[in-house]
């Protein structure tokens, strides 16, 4: 029986060193009180190859979400044909609302196949949901007693901790820890810090195992400093956002948090880019030099009234000019240091 005993534990260790998913995964949890909604994303590792319009499907979005969350080129044509391979991690948008006391999204809806089994139709979801999970919230009791043409609710998770991260802006991200991983390789591919995701997702030690979900903070960049006619909103690092009925593309980062807000590539019924008296576009800033540094004036996108661009000039000095008297950002999207700022629809 000792024997046993042994043999058992060894082959349990060695299932546990081999087959690490075997550990049952962590899954952190916002608890909440109200009925507001937030932005968020989710880290989608695929597990199959898989176009961005199957992705968007998979997860009741749409294509031009997927391209302005991960900062994909919007004119490239048929966008929805782009084929990713296997194991690309995708940013995937959703709206975090507060169902039954916690944080999570229940829109994503799916439509049961053939051949599909509640496992099955997890893995599809890379991670980001347990089988479990998916029983629980639609209420199958027998192992896998689901029917062709059957809509199960994917209950996805998600976090708001009210936009912020010591005190700033940040669009919370749910993260699929993958083999190898630990909280400083991700605190470094994500500029954040162990120190911060520990407190972020309450746990009690540096320590996760594949297959957590945690929640990371993504540094955003706001509107919130601007004088808006409509509102504020936020852009995630490394992503864009389009604006007044995708008039005005609005970007952040990769090098700063500056939201900077410039024509679309599809701006075609759109007037009023101008600032009024100048021939500055929004987006653009005209640098004379002095005998003191440079005096710069920028025209800002200001929001919109209909299909009306609003912008203002605003006017600074700095030391040093940049060389060029008028510097347009029309066609970047990684746009000059000197340039813009902006606002969201």
């Amino acid at each position: 029986m000792k024997t046993t005993t042994s043999q058992s534990l060894l082959l349990l260790l060695l299932l546990l060193l081999f087959f690490p998913f075997l550990v049952p995964a962590k899954f952190v949890i916002e608890p909440c009180d109200s009925s507001n909604s937030c932005q968020s994303l989710l880290s989608y590792r695929l597990p199959f190859d898989s176009k961005l319009s199957e992705i968007a499907s998979r997860f009741q979005t749409d294509v031009t979400q997927i391209l302005e969350s991960n900062g994909f080129d919007p004119t490239d044509p048929l966008p929805g044909n782009q084929i990713l391979s296997e194991n690309t991690v995708v940013r995937v948008p959703i709206w975090c609302p507060c169902v039954d006391g916690i944080r999570r999204s229940v829109s994503t809806v799916y439509t049961v196949e053939a051949i599909d089994t509640v496992d099955y139709i997890a893995v599809g979801y890379g991670g980001l949901v347990s089988a479990d999970q998916i029983r629980e919230a639609n209420k199958i009791s027998d192992w896998d007693r689901i029917y062709l043409g059957q809509r199960l609710v994917i209950p996805l998770p998600c976090f708001c901790f009210n936009g912020s991260d010591n005190g700033l802006p940040v669009v919370y991200m749910s993260y699929v820890v993958k083999q190898g991983e630990s909280l400083k390789s991700i605190g470094r591919n994500h500029g954040t810090t162990v120190t911060d995701l520990v407190a972020v997702n309450g746990l009690g030690s540096a320590l996760v195992n594949t297959g957590d979900v945690l929640a990371i903070p993504i540094p955003a960049c706001s509107s919130a400093y601007l004088n808006l006619n409509h509102g504020n909103f936020i852009v995630p690092n490394a992503s864009y956002a389009l604006t007044a009925y995708d008039c005005v593309q609005c970007t952040c980062g990769p090098k700063d948090l500056i939201l900077r807000c410039f024509p679309s590539p599809f701006a075609t019924n759109c007037n009023r880019f101008k600032c009024r008296g100048t021939n500055l576009y929004i987006g653009e800033a005209y640098e004379e030099r002095t005998m003191s540094g440079c005096n710069v004036m920028k025209c800002l996108y200001r929001g919109y009234h209909g299909h009306k661009i609003l912008s203002s000039l605003s006017y600074s000095t700095k030391f040093r000019c940049s060389g060029n008297r008028n510097r347009s950002t029309l066609q970047s999207t990684a746009l000059p240091e000197d340039t813009v700022l902006g606002t969201k629809s």
